[in-house]
C-alpha cells in the first residue's frame, strides 16, 4: 500500500496508535530544536500531523532524529513527542515511505 490511502486522518491514525492527541499541540516550541540531519523541527512535524499533512510521513526526520528522541523532551499540550515520532514512522512504513 502507498501513498494516498483509505487509513483515515493522521490525527486519528496517531490517536488510536499511542493515545496521544497531536491537536493538543500548542506549538510552543519548547521542541524546537534542529539536530544535524533534520530539515525541520519537532513542532513543526506536530503541526503538520495535526493538519492530516501526508508530507510528513515522507520526510527523512522520521528517521533521522533518534539522538534528540532520547533527549527528555517536554510538551507543554502534553504530548509524547517519541510516541507520535514511532507511530509516523510505522505509518510511512505501512503507506511505502520508508527511507
Amino acid at each position: 500500500m502507498t501513498g494516498d490511502s483509505d487509513r483515515g486522518p493522521l490525527p486519528f491514525i496517531i490517536l488510536a496508535a499511542t493515545g496521544q492527541d497531536v491537536r493538543n499541540c500548542i506549538n510552543c516550541e519548547l521542541c524546537y530544536h534542529k539536530i544535524e540531519g533534520m530539515e525541520i523541527t519537532f513542532n513543526e512535524v506536530m503541526q503538520a500531523a495535526a493538519r492530516d499533512d501526508l508530507s510528513i510521513l515522507k520526510n527523512p526526520i522520521l528517521w533521522n532524529c533518534d539522538a534528540l528522541l532520547e533527549t527528555n523532551l517536554n510538551c507543554m499540550g502534553g504530548i509524547d513527542i517519541p510516541k507520535v515520532i514511532h507511530a509516523l514512522r510505522e505509518e510511512a512504513e505501512i503507506r511505502g515511505f520508508k527511507f
